[in-house]
């Protein structure tokens, strides 16, 4: 009879796509890991890696078998994190997945102040770039979207309500004329977020509610707002960049809001974990934590459903009541008087 300790092995091994990656992921001799990972082939008489000097990669029979490797460890936390309910305060580990921004400017900050609370838990994030679930052994994914976003699968908690600008470092000015239309804003070099295939544009919502594409032909694409942010400061273009990420700039002047009578359709933080487990007490602590903490750009009452015509039929979108100057003079009176954190 095999070991259950060697399928979590072996599911660490996949993880981190090798046996050197899960032996420096789990602080184990990888010669220690490449006998388990044999010695469970053997008790299952089957060949779950195909592995050399130079390649290393998980056969068919491996990647069914890690499937159930999985579940099998996150039942196994699950009964863990039973034993936790009768306990006062939260303890274990709570795996989280965000996007680097998120990371950097509006999560982050918080769980120094969360763990210093909860000295109990421990805390793991992931901001790798790539398409995740919470089937990849994620307790929590923390995510910005635009709304509505329906997920039947996942139960969702919204943190907050942010709002995007068109921004710009007035040094750009210095050298290419100022828009005050989107005719001119198509002649003006803009900062765009990757995509990997087809026409490069904004969704905006025009002085009337209307939903506007804007189509452009960016001087720069990268996959990382901060990097944008960056960019839009040196004066490379005009960026679309979240209030959260660049407030600070705004009050400073090094970015100034450009065609402020145009905005971005409101994204909503939320907190995604999935409803066949339920939310552990560990896990509900840190959600509770972010939702009294994360203070977004806009309340409910604040943002009104309009409604657009997309290449597939009508869309809905949701779009903020006031203009963005407006809501940055908000913001920041805010950041004044209120002793909760702000991402900024």
């Amino acid at each position: 009879m095999f070991e259950f300790n060697d399928m979590y092995l072996f599911s660490k091994v996949v993880e981190h796509n090798g046996i050197s990656g899960a032996a420096k992921a789990l602080g184990v001799a990888a010669s220690r890991i490449s006998r388990r990972i044999r010695a469970l082939e053997t008790s299952l008489n089957a060949q779950l890696i195909q592995r050399s000097t130079r390649h290393f990669k998980v056969t068919d029979l491996g990647t069914k078998f890690n499937e159930h490797c999985v579940k099998m460890i996150a039942e196994a936390q699950a009964a863990y994190e039973k034993v936790e309910e009768a306990q006062e305060k939260p303890s274990g580990l709570v795996r989280i997945y965000c996007q680097t921004m998120l990371a950097q400017f509006v999560i982050g900050p918080l769980i120094p102040l969360f763990m210093s609370q909860n000295p109990g838990v421990r805390i793991s994030i992931e901001t790798i770039e790539r398409n995740v679930t919470i089937s990849d052994n994620f307790d929590l994914i923390i995510r910005i979207c635009f709304i509505p976003c329906d997920d039947s699968s996942m139960v969702i908690r919204p943190l907050g309500i942010f709002q995007s600008a068109l921004v710009a470092s007035p040094r750009l000015f210095e050298r290419v004329r100022r828009p005050t239309s989107l005719e001119e804003l198509r002649q003006s070099p803009t900062i765009d977020y990757c995509v990997t295939q087809g026409q490069h544009s904004w969704p905006l919502i025009g002085p009337d509610n209307e939903e506007i594409k804007f189509h452009h032909d960016p001087a720069l694409i990268v996959d990382d707002y901060v990097v944008m942010r960056q960019a839009a400061l040196q004066g490379a273009g005009i960026a679309p960049l979240p209030l959260a990420l660049c407030l600070d700039d705004i009050r400073l002047g090094t970015l100034e809001v450009v065609l402020p009578q145009f905005s971005a359709p409101v994204a909503e933080l939320q907190a995604v974990f999935p409803s066949r487990r339920g939310l552990l007490p560990t896990v509900r602590s840190v959600i509770d934590f972010l939702g009294a903490h994360c203070v977004g750009d806009l309340e409910h009452n604040q943002i009104v459903q309009h409604s657009g015509h997309g290449r597939h039929g009508a869309t809905r979108f949701w779009a903020s009541r006031q203009p963005i100057d407006d809501i940055v003079d908000a913001r920041s009176q805010r950041s004044k008087a209120s002793g909760h954190y702000e991402a900024s």
